[in-house]
């Protein structure tokens, strides 16, 4: 979700570089997008998705039946 995120950032502001031609604005885009590149190719580089570790955190524990985090509680 979060390169799909990265990419409409960088498609947006290559489309205000096109559309006003200033400077500044190429700049911009390629510092954005120079950490999106350094976090995939770590994530390629470690043979793992970007969403492993969000995968492998630990469930929350529940205090108990009908207890203020129980999400069937009535």
């Amino acid at each position: 979700m979060a390169i799909i995120i990265a990419f409409v950032i960088f498609a947006i502001l290559i489309a205000l570089m096109a559309t006003l031609g200033i400077a500044w604005v190429v700049a911009i885009p390629i510092i954005l997008f120079i950490p999106v590149l350094v976090w995939f190719g770590v994530a390629v580089g470690r043979g793992h998705a970007p969403s492993t570790m969000i995968r492998r955190s630990r469930r929350p524990e529940l205090l108990g039946p009908g207890g203020p985090d129980d999400p069937d509680a009535q």
